[in-house]
């Protein structure tokens, strides 16, 4: 695939995808925006106090599922002929700052005081730059024997179109709510997400530094993780999405009595 490639100090790195995991990646993204859907559809009590159990559970989905997971099967799927690997603790901390601002994004979107609109607004300008730096911490987690140069310009177009995407899915966590409704949100949300992942990636070009490097101890191999992630996702996924039908079951069997 990478014929002719040298890996000397200055030579642009080529890369290709993987379409296989390209498709999981889309089909984690749609997957997580609909539990994420399923669970922010009552994010408020009656009395206007947050439902921590369904925040957190619709943080996970929306952040860890649509947005993060998505990301790193999409990673997976970049093929160069260097090899990757990713820093653990930067890893680490790009899942966890997603599925905060995810969280606060859904507070302010699902406010009951002030304009909706604004509210929504507010919520999706605060999750997509948490999508942003979420991204852009992840590619900072890559360590391989090259660095990348990047293009602001498009750095900033990618960022615009997470703030986007994020209001439009603040808008449709706190309006959709039958369940074709969140359905055919969710396909819509899984194209915007890979749009802005994948748009963030034109944005650097690979230029190497060196022959090789020097591996690190507390850091994730690249390989089949693709496949593990999307495992492991779809798993946790599911189990959410059980516990809200069953969430969901018993609060109409209470309002029945």
């Amino acid at each position: 695939m990478f014929n002719g490639f040298s890996a000397v100090p200055g030579a642009i790195v080529p890369y290709a995808y993987d379409w296989l995991l390209v498709g999981l990646s889309y089909l984690i993204s749609m997957s997580g925006a609909y539990v994420g859907l399923r669970w922010s559809r009552r994010i408020r009590n009656q009395n206007g106090s947050i439902d921590t159990d369904r925040l957190i559970c619709a943080s996970v989905a929306l952040g860890g599922g649509a947005v993060w997971s998505m990301h790193f099967i999409g990673m997976a799927a970049y093929r160069t002929p260097v090899r990757l690997e990713f820093d653990l603790f930067m890893t680490v901390v790009s899942l966890l700052v997603v599925m905060v601002f995810a969280g606060a994004g859904l507070v302010l979107a699902s406010r009951a005081a002030g304009n909706r609109m604004k509210n929504i607004a507010e919520g999706g300008v605060l999750t997509g730059l948490g999508v942003a730096v979420m991204h852009y911490t992840g590619m900072a987690a890559v360590h391989t024997n090259s660095t990348f140069e990047w293009d602001i310009s498009i750095m900033a177009v990618s960022a615009l179109i997470a703030i986007v995407v994020s209001i439009v899915a603040l808008w449709l966590a706190t309006t959709v709510k039958t369940r074709n409704q969140q359905i055919g949100a969710a396909l819509v949300m899984g194209v915007a997400v890979c749009g802005m992942h994948y748009t963030g990636m034109t944005a650097g070009t690979m230029i190497c530094t060196g022959q090789s490097y020097s591996p690190s101890l507390f850091a994730i191999e690249d390989g089949n993780i693709g496949y593990a992630v999307f495992a492991l996702a779809g798993t946790i996924l599911m189990i959410i999405l059980l516990i809200e039908a069953t969430h969901t079951t018993s609060g109409k069997r209470v309002a029945a009595r």
